[in-house]
């Protein structure tokens, strides 16, 4: 890990290094709503269209069934399952095959092609999607028993307003897999492809704490991606009573 350097007021601190010089400087010199707009344009066209050849190539498409399963991210007995910032629908495949039968999955995303690629990928009537900022969803407190965000909180300068809003939407009790780009060379390099920022693990824990939403565990691809610390931040996080974290259940 490298150190931080200071960054302009209302930015988050970028690193030193290799790492600083390859990660993305589009989170930093834009302002959060023209950096919105520039994400979803991003997505709307050939990146987000990429997504599904890139998935194969690093074997993320076929890593993901290794996190949401029995003995990973289990999602039996879970009602309501929200697929945050879901993409082309690369989880949402493995949440719809695990989940009880009964169970209903709501995806939203910032890009509607994504949710178009998504919709035409799943083919599925237990499952709705809608266009949908992270920093402002449009669901009721309480509403989802578990929440997949995957490589969707790193599009925001300031993780907090995104942890809030999925603590706020996620019933007591209730489960997070949160995937997100981590402050080293590899995640660096992501962030260059991408356009995003990237998160170190120690603050992040942090402000998930911040929020209500307890560090269950942390889960990695395979043992290869452990013991080389690669593949990111994959943690479950559960979401603490209100007694305790200090926000209405």
């Amino acid at each position: 890990m490298t150190s931080p350097i200071e960054s302009p007021p209302g930015q988050p601190p970028r690193a030193r290094g290799l790492t600083g010089a390859l990660e993305s400087r589009e989170p930093h010199r834009r302002s959060f709503k023209e950096y919105k707009s520039f994400i979803r344009k991003h997505y709307d066209g050939f990146a987000g269209a990429l997504t599904a050849v890139t998935g194969v190539l690093t074997g993320h498409e076929a890593l993901a069934g290794r996190l949401i399963r029995l003995g990973g991210f289990d999602v039996r007995g879970c009602k309501h399952i929200l697929d945050a910032g879901c993409g082309n629908g690369r989880y949402s495949r493995f949440l719809l095959r695990h989940a009880d039968p009964d169970a209903v999955l709501t995806g939203f995303d910032l890009s509607p092609k994504m949710l178009q690629r998504a919709r035409a990928r799943l083919k599925s009537p237990r499952v709705s999607h809608v266009v949908a900022d992270l920093t402002r969803l449009p669901y009721a407190d309480g509403t989802f028993d578990a929440i997949v965000c995957g490589w969707v909180l790193e599009h925001l300068p300031d993780p907090l307003p995104g942890l809030r809003e999925l603590s706020r939407v996620m019933a007591p009790g209730g489960k997070l897999l949160l995937l997100c780009t981590e402050d080293t060379l590899t995640g660096a390099m992501c962030s260059r492809l991408w356009h995003c920022r990237t998160y170190n693990r120690d603050d992040l824990r942090q402000k998930c704490a911040a929020v209500g939403l307890r560090w269950q565990r942390e889960l990695w691809f395979s043992r290869f991606h452990r013991w080389l610390k690669l593949g990111g931040i994959i943690v479950e996080l559960h979401k603490e009573s209100a007694s305790r974290s200090g926000f209405p259940a």
